[in-house]
């Protein structure tokens, strides 16, 4: 279990892959071919990146090109509605069970919430994910 709710609940933790390693430097290398880094700064970060451990190691050095991690509002916002998500589950389950222990057994009706929490937890990891995923940048000039 732990290993599902940590990308949601701590993504500035989440260890490396090799594929996370190899979209970041193909990011540096995109933002040198668009002059938004020199070949030197680029290449001090490429070795950084190959020493980083975790996602939140990552967005530090890729910090000042832009597009290339996840917005710190963007993972902060997914920890908060997976936090209210798994509070908002597990109360509402427990109401519903406790209800229905005294013979108020109705349909699980927690789940129609918790599915939409669900959905909303469900978009924000996917738009996390696809910031280490994607290996260009975009510069806006």
């Amino acid at each position: 279990m732990n290993t599902i709710l940590e990308p949601l609940l701590t993504p500035d933790q989440v260890q490396l892959t090799d594929a996370d390693r190899r979209a970041a430097i193909s990011k540096l290398e995109s933002a040198v071919r668009q002059a938004a880094l020199t070949p030197a700064q680029a290449s001090d970060r490429q070795d950084r990146v190959l020493a980083a451990r975790t996602r939140g190691e990552l967005r530090m050095i890729l910090a000042g090109v832009a597009d290339a991690a996840p917005p710190r509002g963007l993972t902060t916002a997914l920890r908060v509605a997976t936090g209210v998500w798994l509070v908002t589950c597990v109360v509402q389950f427990v109401v519903w069970a406790s209800l229905a222990m005294f013979g108020h057994f109705d349909s699980p009706w927690w789940l129609w919430s918790d599915l939409g929490l669900g959905a909303v937890v469900a978009m924000l990891w996917w738009t996390n994910e696809s910031y280490h995923r994607k290996s260009d940048v975009l510069v806006t000039q």
